[in-house]
């Protein structure tokens, strides 16, 4: 999957800084663009990626999220 979706959410874990929530909250180029703002485990906004879908989940870092997680 390299396309983004509105509301679609990602996690990353990083040991003892914990974990890093994402929200795509905008879309461009049919999914191939997006917006994903990032939070704390707290719900604080700590970060948003703006950039290509691609380059996001081939990182590694980020994985996508069950439904279970908070919304920001």
């Amino acid at each position: 999957m390299k396309y983004f979706s509105v509301g679609q959410r990602w996690v990353a874990r990083y040991g003892i800084f914990g974990a890093f929530f994402g929200e795509v909250i905008e879309i461009s180029g049919e999914g191939r663009y997006g917006v994903v703002v990032i939070t704390d485990e707290c719900g604080n906004e700590m970060d948003e990626y703006t950039g290509s879908a691609s380059e996001f989940q081939s990182s590694g870092e980020w994985q996508l999220a069950d439904h279970s997680l908070p919304r920001r």
